[in-house]
């Protein structure tokens, strides 16, 4: 018997075994592609601190009475040292429904190294 192509069946056991063969490989990559929100969180958390740090640096009067003082979010994006949105809120990467700006900034001021530490108070 002289065949000239391939049969249905033939070609349907073909489609279903690269099926099979691209879900284990999309399955086996697909971890390259998750997004870590811890790992975004703290992100945004040490970029507060770094700006709150040289807010604190570049406003030495925050501490003439004390050297410890607090600060919120939402006093460095008026001043500034950080960006929000069109409606001035530093949003959540993992979830756009919350907002950082209400988060306090502890700064203490070490007077004889010129140095502030900041520390996000969650």
């Amino acid at each position: 018997m002289n065949k000239l192509g391939y049969s249905k069946i033939e070609i349907l056991v073909v489609i279903v075994l690269l099926g099979i063969v691209a879900f284990i490989t999309i399955n086996k990559t697909s971890y390259a592609f998750a997004v870590d929100g811890s790992e975004a969180i703290d992100e945004v958390k040490y970029l507060i601190k770094v700006q709150a740090e040289d807010y604190a640096l570049a406003n030495t009067t925050l501490f003439d009475e004390t050297t410890t003082t607090y600060i919120s979010v939402d006093d460095l994006i008026e001043a500034g040292y950080l960006i929000g949105n069109d409606d001035g809120l530093l949003t959540d990467p993992t979830d756009s429904s919350k907002n950082f700006n209400d988060t306090k900034v502890k700064l203490e001021y070490n007077a004889e190294e010129n140095n502030v530490t900041a520390t996000v108070v969650d």
